[in-house]
């Protein structure tokens, strides 16, 4: 009786044998690599994990970029091959708006989308430290560093005292990307993301993806998810999925048309709202606005449809070096759309009050250009269309004195002369089909 009894339970060991062998042999190996679209901690369907960054060092980087914009891109080599997402790089586009897309093309969005429930379409392969509107114009750094040696150097992009667009300048914040060349790891390092403006991530997206694969692993959207002096680590997989990896860096023909924000987003509202003398009201209701801002226009057609475009120009009243201009059409659907926005001022030029000085047709294509005036400073600016886009070009010198619009020298082409300028009394500038260049003192 005894001897039946071990039968049957070795029987029944070797049957449960049998099933585990059958179950484990069945099981989906892709499984351990997670679904498509994750949320941290992961992983993705390629493999990707999030977690503390805890034993990483922050780096402070110093090849300044010089991308003072807003909304502004900036194409990188890489210092080294980088693997990301099964695709391997050697060149990145480093955004103002706290993104790095893989690839020799790139996307300027200000508006910031979550990586799921699908990864954003046209933002390539991503990496989003802080996506969110941020304005390098004025003040910030958008710097890059390589640090150790070959084959273990890390490339170090990092977003220095970047404010927010719209917000005050010391209102700042500072973090930045780590690439490894040893293992493909990525690093989001925070030194200090505590603003009044937008603090800790609460209006930014945090995370990476691949579009064209349908991948995308989220730390956070729209959420006060980070802290200061902290970091995310996302290791590249010892052994990835072998069924991802091409190449999914943007291209232009899948880009959206960037959207007007700000003030130039208000104007439009109140213009499409066909309210009665919109304008007017807005230009009253920005002067009590804190801070100011004061606001003028004229009606001048730059397009040569035979149909007036709305040229606006404002600045505020403490701060007049956030001189900004644009122009404003018809579409064909009848809705007003911006048709230029430029702010005027830079780090190293200040545009006060500028002015509609004269409408000319300068550059001989028959449709009229704008000069636009700044009586503080002397400059002069020639608002015009340039391979059927409006540009505005600077006239050198900065003059003081008379100007006029004239045939300087006979040629046929109206020429500006101006007096009192800061070098020579008198210049004559003509246009040369790319630029205003003085054609004799």
């Amino acid at each position: 009786m005894r001897s039946r009894n071990r039968l049957i339970l070795l029987v029944l060991l070797v049957v449960a044998i049998l099933i585990v062998v059958f179950f484990v042999m069945r099981r989906d190996t892709r499984a351990e690599f997670g679904p498509a679209v994750a949320l941290c901690p992961g992983p993705d369907a390629y493999g990707y994990t999030c977690e503390p960054g805890g034993g990483f060092a922050y780096i402070d980087a110093t090849e300044d970029l010089f991308l003072y914009q807003d909304d502004g891109l900036s194409g990188v080599t890489l210092p080294f091959p980088f693997v990301y997402y099964g695709t391997t790089y050697t060149e990145v586009q480093i955004g103002t708006n706290g993104t790095v897309q893989f690839g020799a093309a790139g996307y300027a969005e200000y508006f910031n989308s979550c990586l799921q429930p699908a990864p954003v379409d046209y933002m390539g392969d991503l990496l989003a430290p802080y996506w969110d509107d941020l304005d390098v114009t004025y003040a910030g750094y958008v710097e890059t560093a390589v640090s150790g040696e070959a084959p273990n150097r890390i490339f170090v992009i990092e977003w220095d005292h970047v404010p927010f667009f719209d917000s005050d300048l010391s209102d700042t914040i500072t973090f930045e990307v780590q690439l490894f060349e040893a293992n493909n790891d990525i690093v989001f390092l925070y030194q200090d993301v505590t603003a009044i403006a937008s603090s800790r991530g609460r209006s930014a997206t945090v995370g990476i993806q691949s579009a064209a694969q349908g991948l995308s692993l989220q730390y956070s959207c729209n959420q006060p998810s980070l802290v200061d002096a902290a970091a995310v680590h996302f290791p590249h997989p010892a052994e990835p999925n072998g069924d991802m990896g091409l190449a999914t860096a943007v291209t232009v023909t899948d880009l959206p048309t960037l959207q007007a924000k700000g003030a130039t987003a208000e104007i439009l509202a109140q213009l499409n709202n066909r309210q009665p003398d919109a304008l007017r009201l807005l230009q009253t209701d920005w002067r009590t606005q804190q801070p100011a801002r004061l606001l003028d226009w004229q009606e001048v057609d730059l397009t040569g449809n035979g149909r007036h475009e709305l040229l606006l120009f404002w600045h505020g009243v403490q701060n007049q070096a956030t001189t900004q201009l644009a122009v404003i059409g018809l579409d064909t659907a009848g809705e007003f759309t911006p048709l230029f926005d430029q702010r005027l001022s830079t780090r190293t030029q200040t545009v006060q009050d500028i002015a509609l000085a004269d409408t000319a047709d300068l550059t001989g294509d028959g449709v009229l250009d704008a000069l636009l005036y700044d009586a503080a400073q002397g400059d002069l600016f020639v608002l015009t269309a340039v391979s059927g886009t409006l540009a505005l070009v600077p006239v050198p010198e900065q003059c003081q004195g008379h100007m006029a619009v004239l045939d300087g020298d006979g040629d046929g082409l109206l020429d500006i002369v101006r007096d009192g300028c800061a070098t020579s009394g008198r210049v004559v500038m003509g246009w040369d089909g790319s630029a205003f260049v003085q054609k004799r003192p």
